[in-house]
């Protein structure tokens, strides 16, 4: 399946799930993406696309991210089938729903201050940086550089067509 882009707003907080069946966090949010044909403000359509993100992907968006922030969406599409009663009737409709696999700050209008998310989860807000409480790593013995092999000759850089 292919992954699709987008790019909008996020439309409310967001409020991360932890208590799911399988134990994986989950993440449900909405973007809003604005349709402007040709410029004019009059035509203008805004559509609130449904995602779910799963796992540190959903961890670290609750943690980095509010309303309103603008956001790229990378997800895969998902298609599944619904029942549903329309005028009395059962029908069975397909539904389509977008999974989140990368979502970041869009920076076209913003600006963001990035870091690594490590270490574990000690609750649903804190994280333990695993490498605080470790002991400090000793320095690695310098080695010589590697000598050149006599049978291959020096570069000449003068010669270079680009």
């Amino acid at each position: 399946m292919y992954n699709l882009p987008f790019t909008g707003n996020l439309v409310t907080d967001l409020k991360l799930i932890t208590e799911t069946k399988s134990g994986t966090p989950r993440l449900n949010f909405k973007v809003a993406i604005n349709e402007n044909p040709g410029g004019d403000r009059e035509k203008e359509v805004t559509h609130f696309i449904p995602f779910t993100a799963f796992g540190s992907t959903a961890e670290n968006m609750a943690a980095s991210l509010k309303k309103g922030q603008r956001v790229t969406v990378i997800a895969r599409l998902k298609t599944y089938e619904k029942e549903v009663q329309i005028d009395g009737e059962d029908k069975s409709i397909t539904m389509i729903g977008f999974t989140a696999q990368e979502v970041g700050p869009a920076l076209r209008w913003q600006t963001a201050e990035v870091s690594k998310a490590g270490g574990t989860r000690k609750s649903a807000d804190t994280f333990v940086d695993d490498e605080e409480d470790a002991p400090a790593a000793k320095p690695a013995a310098k080695k010589a550089p590697a000598k050149r092999a006599a049978s291959k000759p020096p570069v000449d850089d003068e010669d270079d067509d680009f």
